[in-house]
């Protein structure tokens, strides 16, 4: 395995028309400045609605284990301890583990639609780690020599790869690649000037909120003077005691100076749209929601997502003859299904009694040692039990042995 990428030693992932392509040395120098791979539509994600979004969707896929697997042709899988295990289980690159860079690919993805990974080989052609690109602003052509397909990124420099050496997931896909812009436009405008309103309206809580009205005409001398007055018996008042007294020649009248009084159920409607456009609702965030509305958002948001980081990774990661092999990149989403300790409950009996899974095998997803050595053995069960043709009979009650025959 990975012959091929022993005789090109990599230097296929770095092609550069211009001979200044972007190395992982150039990359790990750009992150140790402090470039951040989020500084792209920042605004969007500034918004605590969305960042909540964003983020809940993110740290799901980021906790799904992705493994290299090879199969045969019976349908056996087997994971396979190598480099590419490593980079997927331990330590995807020098800064980052698993959990964060999947956590930090799936932010990019859904706030920019697009989110680009580099591989990074040794002169053996082992894979070394996974980077995270910091490009949203791309371009396909075609380069005239060879007819092979180049992807080229926009950025203080222009950086061009062969598009079979970048992992590429696009949102809503287009013919040219994921679209990049977001549809939340209209949406972000509301939200942004209703939480605005909300601060205005809690910094000038000082506002007029009433009037003091007197039962006897003043001039504006003397009203000022009555305000003051009236204020500093009713404020110490209020300090002092928590009551208040206002005498009879005065007359309060409560008045409402705000323009437009913030609708909270407006505002709760355009988040929860919000948090639709991102694939998750009000309802999971919250932690409200029913097992099947959280089935739902695994099938219609997380599942999507994973399958195509198995199908990219798997292309871009292995020759065509490994892949022949039935060698490919496989994500685990049982715990993602089996939520619930009810869920999880149900699925391992069903599992162990319906000659599914090995007791050591439920065993070893929970993290438990392995058991003795009948453990390993399928459960027995006679709805799956086969019976010799013959004459049985069927033994009836304690006290009755020979009824039933």
């Amino acid at each position: 395995m990975g012959l091929f990428r022993s005789i090109v030693g990599g230097i296929s992932n770095l092609f550069n028309r211009n001979n200044d392509g972007l190395t992982i040395t150039k990359l790990v120098d750009l992150l140790n400045q402090g470039y951040s791979l989020l500084q792209i539509n920042s605004n969007i994600y500034d918004i605590p609605e969305i960042r909540t979004a964003i983020n809940f969707v993110a740290e799901k896929i980021g906790s799904v284990p992705f493994y290299h697997v090879r199969a045969d042709n019976e349908g056996n899988m087997d994971m396979i301890n190598d480099s590419f295990q490593y980079v997927l289980t331990v330590r995807t690159n020098k800064y980052q583990g698993p959990q964060v860079f999947w956590t930090h690919v799936a932010t990019m993805y859904l706030l920019n639609n697009n989110a680009f990974i580099m591989p990074d080989w040794d002169n053996r052609g082992n894979l070394t780690a996974l980077y995270l690109l910091p490009f949203t602003q791309f371009q396909f052509a075609q380069e005239e020599e060879t007819g092979k397909l180049i992807i080229q990124f926009q950025g203080n420099s222009s950086y061009t790869f062969y598009y079979d050496d970048i992992i590429h997931l696009q949102r809503f896909p287009t013919f040219k690649g994921g679209a990049s812009k977001q549809a939340t436009g209209n949406y972000i405008t509301m939200v942004n000037a209703m939480e605005n309103q909300a601060v205005k309206d809690s910094e000038t809580s000082g506002r007029i909120a009433g009037l003091l009205q007197t039962k006897v005409n003043l001039k504006s001398s003397d009203m000022k003077k009555k305000l003051n007055e009236f204020k500093d018996t009713f404020l110490t008042a209020e300090n002092v005691a928590g009551l208040g007294m206002i005498g009879s020649e005065y007359e309060l009248l409560p008045f409402n100076f705000k323009d437009t009084p913030l609708n909270t159920e407006f505002l709760n409607s355009i988040i929860k749209q919000l948090y639709n456009y991102f694939g998750v609702s009000y309802e999971i965030i919250n932690n409200i929601a029913s097992e099947l509305q959280y089935e739902q958002f695994v099938d219609n948001t997380l599942k999507p997502i994973i399958y195509q980081i198995e199908e990219e990774l798997t292309y871009k990661l292995f020759s065509k003859g490994e892949i022949s092999f039935y060698n490919k990149i496989q994500a685990e989403t049982v715990d993602l299904e089996i939520s619930t300790l009810a869920a999880k409950t149900a699925f391992y009996k069903e599992m162990s009694y319906g000659t599914i899974m090995t007791r050591n095998e439920i065993r070893r997803r929970l993290g438990m040692p392995k058991g003795p050595p009948e453990l390993d053995k399928f459960l027995g069960n006679k709805n799956f039990q086969s019976l010799e043709p013959g004459i049985y009979e069927v033994g009836g009650q304690e006290n009755n042995p020979e009824d039933g025959k």
